[in-house]
């Protein structure tokens, strides 16, 4: 499906996904259609809980399905921490 959005609407959405650490607009809006779902919390950091251990374990799956693998070693946990540590600065208003 090819949602087309108002220039606006459409920057908005990207400087909010930015903001809350997605990738692309697109993972954005699927974690909003998600948060919608029956069985999960939305706490207001943007991020999403599950109910229960069957909700769990659907999300899980779904994240062992998507995408191709990643290697997780030192460099990755690295560029983690230094993307976080950005997000943290910008958010107390400081220059990382």
């Amino acid at each position: 499906m090819t949602i087309t959005l108002p220039d606006d609407v459409r920057i908005e959405a990207e400087a909010k996904a930015r903001e809350l650490g997605f990738a692309t607009v697109e993972e954005y809006v699927i974690d909003l259609v998600r948060s919608d779902e029956p069985g999960l919390d939305v706490p207001p950091s943007g991020g999403y809980q599950p109910k229960n251990r069957a909700a769990l374990e659907r999300l899980l799956d779904e994240g062992m399905a998507s995408g191709e693998p990643i290697v997780v070693d030192e460099a990755f946990w690295e560029e983690r921490r230094r993307v976080l540590a950005e997000r943290l600065a910008q958010k107390n208003g400081r220059k990382s």
